[in-house]
């Protein structure tokens, strides 16, 4: 369920706070998530080495790996804003920049999805991704969420706001 071919979800572990470090900081980036500010290294390697769950945080991060000779941990995905009462959480995905555009966000995505309906017995997950940003619209598309609407004025970037799209992917149970 966690794992295909090429990839695998797994838990975060101690040795990913230098990969969340970097991953968190890239303030161009901050404008895709919700940071408003830089994590320190402390934070990260408390957050790394604590006990995470689903049901009581109601989010769940999991790194994504890509198999090979060498496992690599290539990015990160989440589960958020879980709600368990109606059966629905958030998505968010993060790719290490070098590693975009080779197949692992739509394997990712599509892992986490049979996690989401399988396991967790979700009934749906979405995401709110910004109109502008085409290459993760597309891979929400491609991974077989759809677009329902569109949310006007949603996300402040440099000195403008931006439409994003509301992306959602329902399970057929």
């Amino acid at each position: 369920m966690l794992e295909n071919q090429t990839h695998r979800l797994r838990a975060v572990e101690p040795t990913d706070a230098v990969q969340l470090y970097r991953i968190e900081n890239k303030s161009d980036e901050w404008w895709l998530g919700s940071n408003l500010a830089p994590f320190s290294r402390a934070t990260l390697e408390h957050y790394t080495a604590g006990k995470h769950d689903l049901w009581s945080d109601l989010q769940l991060r999991m790194m994504i790996e890509a198999k090979g000779n060498t496992s690599i941990s290539v990015g990160a995905v989440d589960l958020y804003q879980l709600d368990p009462r109606n059966r629905r959480a958030g998505v968010g995905i993060v790719i290490e920049e070098e590693e975009r555009r080779n197949g692992h966000g739509l394997s990712a995505l599509n892992l986490l999805s049979e996690y989401a309906f399988g396991h967790l017995g979700l009934h749906q997950i979405w995401a709110e991704v910004p109109a502008s940003n085409g290459e993760s619209l597309d891979l929400f598309n491609r991974a077989g969420f759809e677009k329902k609407g569109t949310l006007s004025d949603w996300v402040w970037h440099g000195s403008d706001w931006h439409d994003a799209h509301w992306m959602q992917k329902i399970t057929g149970q």
